[in-house]
């Protein structure tokens, strides 16, 4: 174990920049929210918070005049060279708040940056009013965004951005309410998760999205994270992590279950022979390590170690961290697409359940 967690600090440190972790070192060289701030989360684990301190600042620099905060910081352009390692740069970063496929505003830039920055504060690293204005001009923008009391997204706006999903998202509502528990703000934590389980729960599990009526996928990095930070209650947990155990292949879980229809794929994944990207075809770390510190917070820490164990086999069989694999194990190498190696998001996710596990205790 001890050598899959020098892999795991080597390729998360060399993502470091200087505002922050990048999401890799190849296509994915640019300053993206949801990789970076989940990364974070073992970077403060292991004791790097100037880097979280950094990014966080990086963030909040480019906040937009009606608060909102960008999901992505392009270091250089998107040209098709980019995708195979030959990227440009821009003389200065430049923030995206909306995808270039849908145009629509994208949320977790926001939330997950106010959730990194209270951990933070939280651990006596900043100076909790440093950014109250910035804080409060940012919550009144996400307000503006909910719908049936939870935040409602436009099409491809989570981390499963090959899908069509739009709506109340299960993965941008999990962040919220955690972004307000990390604030300390225990009246819209209730609130958020009771309209969470009044839009989502199916009785099993939360339901992927709500658009025009309830999507009742299994989508295992939602659901555990929810458990992991303590949303879920006792008997939702059970379930949870009942669904879970069906979901499990290989080292990791599915990425959900069952599959998504194609006519919900992005057109140009399928184009490119990339439709099972993000859907019950490629494997990748998110949802076992989500399922790992689930485990923990049920205090089924056996059962975590275990399975813990067979995620730093498959690292030290690999001696380093890709971003996805095929159904083999291999990491994604196809004609037009391959896997991102180092992957921050996927080193950081690792780094920060190892802290959980080493603060439990058997059980």
């Amino acid at each position: 174990m001890e050598k899959a967690i020098c892999i795991a600090k080597r390729e998360l440190r060399d993502c470091y920049q200087e505002h922050g972790p990048v999401a890799g070192t190849h296509h994915f060289s640019d300053y993206w929210g949801r990789d970076g701030f989940f990364a974070l989360q073992g970077s403060i684990a292991i004791g790097d918070t100037d880097i979280a301190k950094n990014m966080v600042d990086l963030f909040f620099a480019n906040q937009r005049k009606d608060g909102l905060i960008p999901y992505r910081i392009l270091n250089g352009p998107v040209t098709l060279g980019k995708y195979f390692g030959h990227s440009k740069k821009f003389k200065e970063p430049i923030p995206c708040y909306k995808l270039r496929e849908t145009g629509s505003l994208v949320l977790d830039g926001t939330t997950l940056c106010l959730m990194t920055l209270a951990q933070l504060c939280n651990a006596g690293k900043v100076d909790p009013h440093q950014y109250d204005s910035k804080v409060e001009h940012a919550l009144n923008f996400l307000k503006t965004r909910e719908k049936h009391g939870l935040l409602w997204d436009g099409a491809m706006c989570e981390w499963n951005d090959s899908v069509n999903k739009w709506g109340n998202l299960l993965y941008s509502n999990v962040i919220y309410w955690n972004m307000y528990h990390e604030l300390g703000d225990t009246e819209m934590q209730d609130e958020i998760g009771h309209k969470l389980r009044q839009r989502l729960w199916n009785g099993k599990f939360f339901a992927d999205w709500y658009d025009h009526s309830r999507q009742d996928y299994f989508y295992p990095f939602g659901n555990l994270l929810a458990v992991a930070w303590g949303l879920a209650t006792p008997k939702e947990t059970e379930s949870i992590l009942a669904e879970a155990e069906k979901a499990k292949v290989d080292f990791t879980l599915e990425s959900n279950t069952p599959k998504y229809p194609q006519g919900r794929v992005w057109w140009f994944n399928r184009l490119t022979g990339m439709g099972d990207y993000q859907n019950q075809g490629t494997l990748w770390w998110q949802p076992v390590c989500a399922y790992v510190a689930a485990l923990v917070k049920a205090g089924r820490v056996a059962e975590a170690r275990e399975q813990f164990t067979l995620m730093t086999r498959k690292i030290e069989e690999d001696e380093k961290i890709w971003e996805c694999y095929e159904r083999d194990g291999k990491p994604v190498k196809r004609i037009l697409y391959r896997a991102e190696q180092p992957f921050a998001w996927a080193a950081g996710q690792i780094l920060w359940v190892k802290n959980l596990l080493d603060s439990s205790n058997d059980t």
